[in-house]
């Protein structure tokens, strides 16, 4: 009979986190395109930040720049994140300055997630994979810029015989 109530009290456990990550997605509004980027970071009190990255909105992808600094950190350290995107309306509202609170010990290699918002309302929930040696726990102001004229469609990357409609 104990293992039984162990069981349960595992089951309920379980149920109850999922709830939570469920309740905690949602004040960030409907997901509605995915991102992933490649990022470098050099810091000394204040930072900088540059990379380039890959923006999937319905069935097309937008490449894009990001940009930016930060205060409180210190090392070197590059990577990749992959996201999702929320309240991205029209294209035009990803560009523009994200803020984000960010928080980082990278030695060797390291994970770590941020949440970041725009002037638009859009937000981005990321997933980092990092390498180097850096430290910081900082307001951290990020610009993107699509790059012009470079949006493609997925499946104009698809070979002709691959795609059936």
């Amino acid at each position: 009979m104990r293992s039984a109530s162990v069981r349960v009290f595992a089951a309920m456990a379980l149920a109850s986190m999922w709830s939570l990550t469920a309740c905690a997605q949602s004040p960030l509004g409907p997901e509605t395109g995915k991102v992933s980027f490649h990022t470098r970071s050099a810091d000394l009190g204040v930072g900088y930040t540059w990379g380039q990255g890959i923006l999937t909105y319905g069935d097309r992808t937008y490449p894009f720049t990001i940009k930016g600094a930060s205060a409180a950190a210190i090392g070197y350290s590059s990577g990749v994140s992959v996201g999702k995107v929320y309240n991205l309306n029209r294209v035009e509202d990803f560009a523009g300055t994200f803020w984000a609170l960010t928080g980082e010990a990278t030695v060797g290699r390291g994970v770590s997630g941020v949440l970041m918002e725009n002037d638009n309302g859009v937000r981005i929930r990321l997933d980092y994979t990092r390498s180097g040696a850096r430290l910081a726990a900082s307001p951290e102001r990020l610009t993107i810029r699509l790059v012009k004229g470079a949006a493609s469609a997925k499946e104009a990357s698809k070979p002709a015989s691959s795609s059936t409609k």
